[in-house]
């Protein structure tokens, strides 16, 4: 049985069985580029303002990053509070299995390459799809008299 979206607190254990999955799922480190992301854009969106200031405001954001990079277990630890909040104990421990499993292992090492292709896949298909539909659109417009 899975646990209520809003269990208040979770425990120290589910806890760090929630920190430990994110490790083993690749989950907490898909998230590395977001802080210096957030420095630069919020750098940069001082540009426009100040056109001449682009090298300095570059500088002055590549000198932030570092410093703000020890926020980055903030994000883990939202993450692993969503997780402990809706898997018990039981079912931590049983996805912690599963991806320090051969398998689980391969499913984390290989998950882009999926992704990219099943995304190559959809797109092909989508584009075929777009084309059967445009097909049957006209047909059913020139039932109707138009011919588009």
């Amino acid at each position: 049985p899975s646990a209520p979206a809003a269990a208040a607190q979770p425990s120290p254990e589910r806890m760090k069985l929630a920190n430990e999955l994110l490790v083993a799922n690749g989950e907490a480190s898909s998230f590395d580029s977001i802080i210096p992301t957030i420095v630069e854009q919020t750098a940069g969106s001082f540009v426009q303002a100040n056109p001449d200031l682009i090298r300095d405001l570059r500088d002055v954001a590549k000198s932030l990053v570092p410093e703000y990079e020890a926020r980055k277990a903030e994000i883990t630890a939202i993450l692993a509070r969503t997780y402990a909040a809706q898997f018990t104990e039981a079912e931590l421990g049983e996805l912690l299995a599963f991806y320090r499993s051969p398998t689980g292992r391969k499913l984390v090492a290989q998950r882009q390459e999926l992704l990219d292709e099943g995304l190559k896949g959809i797109q092909t298909w989508s584009a075929k799809f777009g084309q059967e539909v445009e097909t049957r659109v006209r047909a059913e417009m020139k039932k109707r008299g138009f011919t588009i």
